[in-house]
């Protein structure tokens, strides 16, 4: 099997001279075509603003801002309202856009090109440009527009500046009112949830004022008072029933008619006696109260009678002074039974508030506690709506943060695109990639053998001589019109690219002063 014959650097350059007319050819129509689209592109200006955003002003440890959007979602928020359909064909009509156009598209397409020509550039964390006095980074984007005249791309971009800066206070104070409005009425009802609250433990207190938690030591102390009265009143019944008693055996003894003399011998006895228990007992006891009213009576009779004799009359009276001694004793025993009942009244009222009061303090206590968590809330809330407030007042009075016009949209003075001398670079490259496959194409499809290595490769062995060719005059009379055919074209597209050069990217004598600022 042959094996295929090998093209050397020496083939590769005679094919480049055979082929040069098609180079020059292919090169120079891709060069023509090149100038011809860079021409024909209409140019499109863009006029671009650069917008800052600066921080709030006012310190958060003193104003805690209650708007607190991200700076992208904020951007995009406003760009979605800016960008609406209405507010896009009043700004189309207002500098007649579409005025060629209006017919052929619809209201939507119209629209959709505008969103394509507007372009906002957020800011990103190498765009920030110095930081304000509470050390926070002030940050800036742009907003640009693009359109076949600088004067309507100029007046455009001011334009849609103007509606972002509006759009931003709007949105802002806005968010500033709905979340004062919305914080306010909530705090309202939590306010009338506390009220409410205030309302059901004053109602429970007022149902239960006799078993209240904070009653419950008074309660100890009133039962432990009403228990000692009780005792003090049960030892004055049982004294003065046994005074009584008492009496009505003085009553008895008086009745059977019991003598002076009889009386007089027995006082000394009775004194001592009255003595005697003196020095044991109190003067409340029974016993000694009896002695003392039985002297008392018997010394009063003694001295009733002048002369020693009996009286008649002693023991008649002697009996109706121990029958009303009597019925005093009975009169204080009615007194003290009814104290006795009040006191054992007031004895089982305070132990049954005292056996109400730990229910009654559960109760209360999940009502203070349902209190005490709204009230919390509703203080919460409160803070919250100041902060609101104040974030409002700023965003009234534009001392929160803000976007600023940095540097305003100028006319522009070159076209944004296309970029003609990029156009022409591809161009030539195209175009010189383009000959190059021609020309191997061409090679590929020519079976002609050239070259006396390449013919010892066909036949096997190297031929004995080998005879140039020997060109004829009309041979070199064509090649020398085709070598001016190409020094004219050579010139003509030299020609036309400075004319491009000039008219298209930047005039020459321009383009001269700065490349001879450069050197």
């Amino acid at each position: 099997m042959a094996i295929e014959y090998q093209l050397t650097l020496h083939d590769y350059l005679m094919i480049v001279r055979r082929r040069a007319p098609y180079m020059i050819g292919i090169i120079v129509v891709g060069l023509l075509l090149s100038i011809f689209v860079a021409i024909s592109i209409p140019p499109s200006y863009k006029a671009t603003g650069t917008i800052m955003v600066e921080s709030q002003q006012i310190p958060d440890n003193i104003v805690a801002g209650a708007i607190r959007n991200q700076l992208d979602e904020r951007i995009n928020m406003i760009l979605q309202r800016v960008m609406t359909r209405e507010s896009l064909l009043q700004i189309a009509n207002k500098y007649s856009l579409f005025k060629d156009q209006t017919g052929s598209l619809t209201t939507l397409e119209l629209t959709d090109i505008m969103r394509k020509r507007i372009v906002v550039d957020a800011a990103s964390s190498s765009d920030v440009i110095h930081t304000n006095q509470q050390g926070k980074p002030t940050m800036s984007f742009t907003l640009s527009f693009e359109d076949k005249k600088p004067e309507v791309a100029f007046q455009v971009t001011n334009a849609l500046i103007a509606i972002f800066l509006e759009w931003n206070v709007r949105i802002r104070t806005e968010g500033a009112v709905e979340t004062t409005t919305f914080l306010t009425q909530e705090a309202d009802g939590l306010r009338l949830e506390v009220e409410r609250l205030e309302k059901l433990i004053s109602d429970f207190k007022q149902q239960n004022r006799n078993a209240l938690p904070e009653q419950l030591t008074l309660r100890m102390t009133m039962l432990t008072r009403a228990e000692n009265d009780l005792r003090e009143v049960e030892r004055d019944i049982r004294s003065t029933k046994e005074e009584t008693r008492s009496l009505e055996v003085e009553l008895a003894a008086a009745r059977m008619g019991v003598s002076e003399g009889a009386s007089s011998q027995t006082l000394p006895a009775l004194k001592a006696e009255l003595a005697r228990l003196s020095s044991i007992y109190k003067e409340s006891h029974p016993d000694i109260r009896r002695l003392k009213n039985t002297i008392e009576a018997m010394e009063k009779t003694a001295g009733s009678s002048g002369t020693g004799a009996v009286s008649t009359d002693a023991p008649s009276l002697a009996v109706s002074r121990i029958q009303a001694k009597i019925a005093s004793d009975n009169a204080r025993l009615s007194s003290l039974s009814q104290q006795r009942e009040m006191l054992q009244g007031k004895i089982a009222e305070n132990e049954s508030a005292m056996i109400k009061t730990p229910k009654v303090e559960q109760g209360l206590d999940v009502l203070k506690r349902d209190r005490d968590a709204a009230q919390k809330k509703y203080e919460e809330l409160r803070n919250k709506q100041m902060n609101a407030q104040m974030a409002q007042n700023l965003e009234s009075e534009n001392k929160s943060e803000r976007f600023t016009l940095l540097e305003p949209p100028v006319l522009p003075e070159k076209p944004f695109q296309p970029n003609r001398v990029k156009i022409l670079l591809i161009g030539l490259l195209l175009s010189i990639a383009s000959s190059g496959g021609a020309i191997m194409a061409l090679e590929s499809i020519d079976k002609r053998i050239r070259g006396m290595e390449a013919l010892t490769h066909v036949l096997g062995y190297r031929p004995l001589a080998v005879i140039p060719y020997i060109p004829i005059k009309e041979e070199g009379e064509r090649r020398e019109r085709q070598r001016k055919l190409a020094i004219k074209i050579v010139v003509g597209v030299g020609i036309a690219a400075v004319v491009a050069v000039h008219f298209l990217y930047m005039p020459l004598d321009a383009l001269f002063m700065k490349i001879l600022a450069r050197l």
